[in-house]
């Protein structure tokens, strides 16, 4: 338990550094710096930097669904006020997620892409599910605004333009709305 727990500790510590720095700026130094740890507790833990940047980038989209799914709890379930929050949400995480664009098309992760980008479409769609289930809506009616606010998110972190995001993302949100509301329409109609 006590081993977990250094471990993730060190985890949150490595990923701190590399969304500072960026994948090739940090050292193992940077990691035992902000871990507070030595070298030879940091590869006790950790086979290589490889192993570190794996852990990282599966603790970064953890954050980033765990941030995303607490801001859901905050909402009445079918309440359109959510999407101000979740634009604020991928607004703020974009240098988060710079980093983990940075990992993902890093040769270095080369042989877990395929693997990270199953589990990155299974967020999309656990996201667009709890969605769904809030709006009284089917799934594919939204799923297409899911996986188009995810690629503004993207777009957002790797070129910055936070008002461009923004007008985006409202956008989306509009489309979503509305969407939604057509459909609620339609459904009382044909009760």
């Amino acid at each position: 338990m006590k081993q977990t727990i250094k471990k993730n500790y060190i985890i949150e510590k490595c990923y701190e550094c590399f969304v500072k720095n960026g994948i090739e700026n940090t050292t193992t130094r940077d990691f035992c710096a902000a871990a507070d740890v030595n070298a030879n507790t940091l590869y006790y833990y950790f086979d290589s930097k490889n192993e570190i940047l794996v852990e990282c980038v599966n603790y970064g989209y953890m954050q980033l669904e765990s941030t995303l799914f607490d801001a859901l709890k905050e909402f009445d379930k079918s309440s359109f006020d959510i999407f101000p929050r979740l634009t604020k949400i991928g607004l703020d995480y974009a240098p988060k997620m710079r980093f983990l664009h940075q990992a993902v098309s890093s040769p270095a992760y080369e042989e877990y892409r395929e693997d990270q980008f199953k589990k990155v479409n299974a967020f999309y769609d656990r996201l667009g599910m709890e969605l769904a289930e809030r709006f009284d809506c089917p799934y594919e009616l939204i799923k297409d605004y899911i996986y188009e606010i995810m690629t503004l998110l993207s777009y957002f972190s790797l070129w910055g333009s936070r008002d461009m995001a923004a007008i985006q993302f409202n956008r989306i949100f509009i489309d979503f709305k509305n969407a939604i509301t057509n459909y609620r329409e339609i459904r009382s109609l044909m009760e």
